[in-house]
């Protein structure tokens, strides 16, 4: 019988570390980011940190790659925003 717990795992990970990649995109390409909240943005980064740091603490790297990522798309949000807006 096959775990299915890593692979709902990795693809959790998956969805988690992709779910602003979209709106990054979309915001760099038509170069309007006044809908974007920067209470929503400064919530993700925050989230984003202290996931990456809980990830670290427990020495798992579904936590911690998946946060880094998502922390990522967060700050181009906010840079774009900074820039577009």
């Amino acid at each position: 019988m096959v775990d299915l717990i890593p692979v709902f795992g990795l693809l959790g990970s998956i969805t988690a570390s992709v779910i602003f990649f979209p709106q990054v995109w979309k915001a760099w390409r038509t170069k309007r980011t006044e809908d974007l909240s920067w209470l929503m943005i400064a919530i993700g980064v925050a989230n984003g940190f202290f996931w990456i740091v809980y990830g670290f603490l427990k020495s798992d790297p579904f936590i911690y790659v998946t946060n880094t990522l998502l922390f990522s798309a967060t700050i181009m949000l906010a840079v774009l925003k900074k820039r577009y807006h």
